[in-house]
């Protein structure tokens, strides 16, 4: 399995060089107080996927699945290693941005504003993992190719609800009802990341079993 995710890593060096160019633009385009508070969630979360689409979108153009179902292979090894492949994928992504803004800053550059930050690789995990949760279940059941609609659906979606989440709290962060709610999750932060990670666990398994199910009864 580990040699299908270093094959999904090195058709993709050229991709890696991209990622770190747009990470950087990101630190500068979101030089202001007001998203600021983004630029590592959203460059963090469109480099990830990025990165795993290409590894689906390389896979159908060169007929990889042809010649994986070819070898030797259990069909649950070779889906296992797409969803270690989105692990592999978040991981150097918030690196490169991570990386890259704290040398921006380290240089005496007005931007990035911060630093990565702990909310920012939670916020980026469970945006991530719970879109290819919902995302692959669909590849591996009708392909990269008739998924696409689902895929570009899914990425909309988990695109603009982090900028939907930032709005609403803007208008609603005075509120008294609000202020209790964050002084509450403040006050039990292990309480709120325990169950976000509970609810992604089981979201995983339930997509990496269908995806199981749909690959091992697909015909190619």
């Amino acid at each position: 399995m580990s040699s299908l995710i270093l094959k999904d890593l090195l058709i993709q060096k050229k991709t890696l060089g991209f990622i770190l160019g747009y990470s950087l633009f990101l630190c500068f385009a979101f030089n202001s107080p007001e998203l600021a508070g983004m630029v590592y969630v959203m460059g963090a979360m469109v480099s990830s996927y990025i990165l795993f689409l290409g590894a689906c979108a390389y896979e159908t153009k060169g007929s990889s699945e042809l010649v994986l179902n070819s070898f030797p292979l259990r069909r649950k090894d070779v889906v296992r290693s797409r969803y270690c492949s989105a692990f592999v994928f978040l991981f150097l992504s918030l690196v490169i941005i991570g990386l890259g803004g704290a040398v921006m800053k380290g240089i005496g550059l007005p931007f990035p504003l911060r630093y990565l930050n702990w909310f920012d690789v939670v916020g980026v995990t469970v945006s991530f993992l719970l879109l290819i949760s919902f995302y692959l279940p669909f590849y591996f059941k009708f392909g990269y190719i008739r998924a696409r609609l689902v895929n570009v659906l899914t990425f909309l979606f988990f695109f603009f609800v982090p900028t939907y989440v930032l709005n609403y709290y803007r208008e609603n962060s005075e509120k008294e009802w609000f202020r209790q709610a964050m002084v509450f999750l403040d006050n039990n932060p292990a309480w709120l990341i325990g169950g976000l990670f509970s609810v992604l666990f089981l979201m995983l398994l339930l997509s990496y079993l269908l995806s199981v199910k749909f690959y091992q009864a697909r015909e190619f």
